[in-house]
C-alpha cells in the first residue's frame, strides 16, 4: 500500500470519499458521471472504475494501465474536475497498490 502511485505497471486504486452531510445524493450523481466517462473510450488507460455506496460513504475501486499516465488522464476529465470543484466531499482517502497474481500482458 502506498499514498503515491507506483512508477510503472498496472496500478490499483482504492479510494474512500465521505460526502458532506445531506450531500450524498449529489455526490452520487457526480460519481455516476465519472463512472460513465471512465468506462468509455475517453479513458483508454482506465480498465476498471467501480463505486459502492453506504450512506454518506463511497468506496471506489479503480484499475489503470500506464501507471501515472492513466491516473493523470483520468484526473483531467471534466466529470472528475466537476466532482473536485463541487466542494461536496468532506473527506477523501486514496491508496495505491501494485497488482499481484496476473500474468504480464493480460488484463
Amino acid at each position: 500500500m502506498s499514498l503515491k502511485p507506483p512508477k510503472s505497471g498496472v496500478t490499483l486504486v482504492f479510494a474512500r470519499a465521505l460526502a458532506k452531510p445531506g450531500k450524498a445524493d449529489e455526490v452520487e450523481k457526480l460519481l455516476l458521471a465519472c463512472i460513465e466517462n471512465a468506462n468509455s473510450d475517453k479513458e483508454p488507460y482506465t480498465h476498471t472504475y467501480r463505486c459502492g455506496r453506504h450512506g454518506d460513504e463511497f468506496r471506489l475501486m479503480e484499475e489503470y494501465d500506464q501507471d501515472l499516465g492513466g491516473i493523470e488522464e483520468h484526473k483531467k476529465q471534466k466529470p472528475f474536475q466537476d466532482l473536485v470543484a463541487s466542494g461536496l466531499v468532506a473527506e477523501v482517502e486514496i491508496l495505491f497498490y501494485d497488482e499481484i497474481g496476473k500474468k504480464k500482458g493480460k488484463l
